[in-house]
């Protein structure tokens, strides 16, 4: 194709792909910046599998629990008490400090009304944010919508997950930031540089103009990212990996307000203390590390990392020394925007729904609060309703 020859919609369809190929790349729009409320980034981690609430979050004081569980119950010796008669599992020590410090909430007893023990049924549950599984959008893609900027979140990994999906368009998913970057496709360049010189009006114009924004504020994301240095060492794992792909688009401005990714799996049927326990631990030891890198680069005021799973396990333990899946178990939340503490009772493991913590907290109303008082966004709007929230942010 020459750059003489392309129409219009061939400029069009050029600039679309473009803005299609970019990985992860900030929005553009002023309008989406005045409505951002601020410079404040929500970081959601997915513990994909189920992960056991009983053994992350130990009631220790509780005979019930032992004996349950005679053979993957975490011994008391061994539990980081909190209060409450809870504490943490002993592979969440690196996270003591955070907790010392106030700035990590635990929220108990959280699911959803008719809980499902589907992999694929309730992590789009908690994806959609509809527990009827009848919408088709994610809450993180109905933000972008509400913000009105496709580039507002980002997932990182290698797959799109459903959250943020929005009803147009899939927000980006990044598997590298050294990949974040406007890739046109081969062949097309100087037809594109040519048609981007060409006077436009009505909505190519608009177009043009939203196009010269995000190659601009691509360069300079490219140069700032260059530029980024850790404030801590990571550990070598995938995961520490994403949190510090996350650290480095947070402290080089790209300017998105929630990052997204997974660990797992804590599908843990069988031999759950070693599975588990290494899991943990990873996540644990991450994210000190990416805290510490965010209280060096003097952006620890303005980032909150919220932690969730689709279920919890059974009560009981099974015959394979593992747990299957359950209902309501716990989430997570740090950072120094969090009140730290337990937010909600301790399971009642004398009173179960066929087997299975039931659930007190409903998990929109923990998406709720992080919308409102974190994101100052409309929550109703993106969860279809009013959702009562534990009270985990400051």
């Amino acid at each position: 194709m020459s750059s003489l020859s392309m129409q219009r919609r061939d400029f069009l369809k050029i600039s679309a792909a473009a803005a299609y190929t970019i990985s992860g790349m900030p929005g553009f729009l002023a309008r989406a910046a005045a409505q951002a409320g601020g410079d404040k980034t929500l970081v959601v981690i997915q513990l994909t599998g189920g992960n056991d609430g009983l053994n992350t979050l130990v009631p220790y004081t509780n005979g019930a629990y032992y004996a349950a569980r005679p053979n993957i119950a975490i011994p008391k010796s061994d539990v980081l008490t909190l209060g409450q008669g809870l504490g943490m599992h002993p592979a969440l020590k690196p996270l003591m400090g955070l907790w010392d410090a106030g700035q990590l909430a635990w929220m108990e007893n959280v699911g959803y009304p008719n809980p499902n023990r589907s992999h694929f049924a309730s992590m789009a549950i908690w994806h959609t944010a509809d527990p009827t599984q009848a919408s088709s959008e994610g809450w993180i893609g109905r933000i972008s919508e509400q913000i009105g900027d496709p580039f507002c979140a980002s997932n990182i990994g290698t797959a799109t997950p459903l959250a943020l999906i929005a009803q147009n368009y899939a927000l980006p998913t990044i598997d590298s930031v050294d990949n974040f970057q406007v890739k046109l496709p081969a062949g097309v360049q100087d037809a594109f540089d040519a048609m981007l010189g060409s006077q436009r009006t009505g909505e190519a114009a608009y177009l043009e103009q939203a196009t010269r924004s995000m190659l601009k504020h691509t360069s300079a994301v490219q140069a700032n990212i260059g530029k980024y240095k850790a404030g801590t060492s990571y550990p070598d794992s995938k995961f520490a990996g994403q949190m510090k792909d996350i650290a480095r688009l947070i402290a080089s401005g790209t300017g998105q307000r929630v990052l997204y990714t997974s660990l797992g799996s804590f599908d843990t049927h069988a031999g759950q203390r070693s599975d588990q326990d290494k899991l943990l631990g990873e996540m644990a030891e991450a994210l000190k590390a990416f805290y510490a890198d965010m209280e060096t680069q003097g952006l620890a005021d303005n980032v909150v990392v919220m932690g969730f799973s689709e279920f919890g396990r059974r009560v009981a333990e099974n015959a394979s020394a593992g747990t299957d899946h359950g209902e309501g178990s716990v989430m997570f939340a740090l950072g120094r925007g969090v009140k730290g503490g337990i937010h909600g009772d301790s399971p009642d493991l004398e009173h179960l729904n066929d087997g299975d913590v039931i659930y007190k907290q409903d998990f929109r109303g923990v998406y709720a609060e992080g919308l409102t008082r974190w994101l100052n966004l409309d929550a109703r709007k993106i969860l279809g309703g009013d959702f009562k929230g534990p009270g985990w942010l400051n």
